[in-house]
């Protein structure tokens, strides 16, 4: 079976081989060896400090949430999708007052309606907003103008984009990336990963395993508080070796190439607005839900089924991971030959 979904995704044998070893001691020198020439790579991939957690990207935005957002902060959060909403509700959790902005499942709220309700809030502390909507396949490309709206507003910029960099990437400062590391990183499930451009504001008590102060303090020796996902680790340095030796503007094209080819070629409607449909999990609004599904994986291929409002009219497809055209070329054939019928 061949994996084309939002994640974890198809892994390429060599990173397989490199998650497989035995797992050192990680206070040995040897393993902070490893850890450093990790972090050193994530660094080229966004800008901000890159910090590494035992977790997933659930757990990124969560960490994210509790160090950056204090209980009665008021957070304006833009939702397009099931991770916007998951995102909020990590945020009220938290015990902000949440002010929601929606236009739409897949459509993209642009930075000046952004400010103008940021600015009837008023006294806004945060803008927390999801990258790469893995519910609805659309990605905001609106995050440089978004930043200068924060700035304006004296409010930070908190960035979910665990299904987004590096393939879809964040070229400008953002407070803090909550991202992870078995999707666009294409290592196994394992690395909860945040670049930090700001320092934790939070007031608030949190659990031990999530207070970033405690893995700022460490990383100074190349060392985590608590074990690291020691062999996702050793995955993300072979992943990461192969994304920045082909060059982040290519791996990004080349994700691009993919998407648009199912979006040009599937006769299917997608889910987010053109222009702003992401190039890592494309989504397509569809009546045979269950059926493309079941008849993908009779092929050899698993997609996944949509989340949230859209679950029962929506299939996600990924194009993350080990996968070339001729994958893409058999489900585009599959997938037209049945809904032609």
């Amino acid at each position: 079976m061949k994996y084309l979904t939002p994640g974890p995704v198809q892994i390429p044998k060599y990173v397989l081989n490199a998650f497989g070893r035995h797992p050192q001691f990680h206070k040995l020198d040897e393993f902070k060896e490893v850890f450093k020439e990790v972090v050193e790579k994530l660094s080229k991939v966004a800008v901000g400090r890159p910090l590494i957690l035992p977790g997933t990207g659930t757990l990124a935005v969560d960490v994210m949430v509790y160090n950056y957002v204090n209980p009665g902060d008021r957070v304006v959060a833009l939702s397009y999708g099931e991770f916007s909403e998951r995102l909020i509700e990590s945020l009220e959790c938290r015990g902000a007052e949440v002010f929601r902005l929606s236009l739409g499942v897949g459509r993209i709220p642009p930075p000046d309606i952004v400010e103008d309700f940021s600015r009837k809030v008023g006294n806004v502390s945060a803008i927390a907003l999801v990258h790469n909507e893995t519910g609805a396949g659309c990605a905001n490309r609106y995050l440089s103008k978004l930043r200068d709206v924060a700035d304006s507003l004296g409010a930070l910029l908190l960035v979910d984009s665990v299904s987004g960099i590096p393939a879809e990437p964040i070229r400008c400062v953002v407070d803090v990336i909550a991202t992870s590391s078995q999707k666009a990183f294409m290592a196994p499930p394992g690395a909860a990963i945040l670049y930090l451009n700001s320092t934790p504001k939070a007031k608030y008590p949190m659990p031990r395993s999530m207070d970033l102060s405690k893995f700022l303090k460490t990383i100074k020796e190349w060392e985590t508080p608590y074990t690291p996902p020691i062999n996702t680790i050793y995955a993300l340095d072979a992943s990461l070796s192969y994304i920045l030796r082909i060059g982040l503007d290519n791996y990004h094209e080349l994700h691009k190439m993919r998407a648009e080819y199912l979006y040009s070629r599937l006769a299917l409607k997608p889910v987010g607005e053109e222009g702003f449909r992401s190039y890592t999990v494309t989504a397509f609004y569809t009546d045979r839900v269950q059926e493309l599904i079941d008849l993908l994986r009779s092929e050899g291929y698993v997609i996944a089924r949509g989340v949230g409002e859209i679950k029962d009219r929506s299939v996600r497809i990924g194009v993350m991971g080990d996968i070339d055209f001729e994958d893409l070329r058999h489900v585009v054939k599959v997938v037209n030959n049945y809904v032609g019928k």
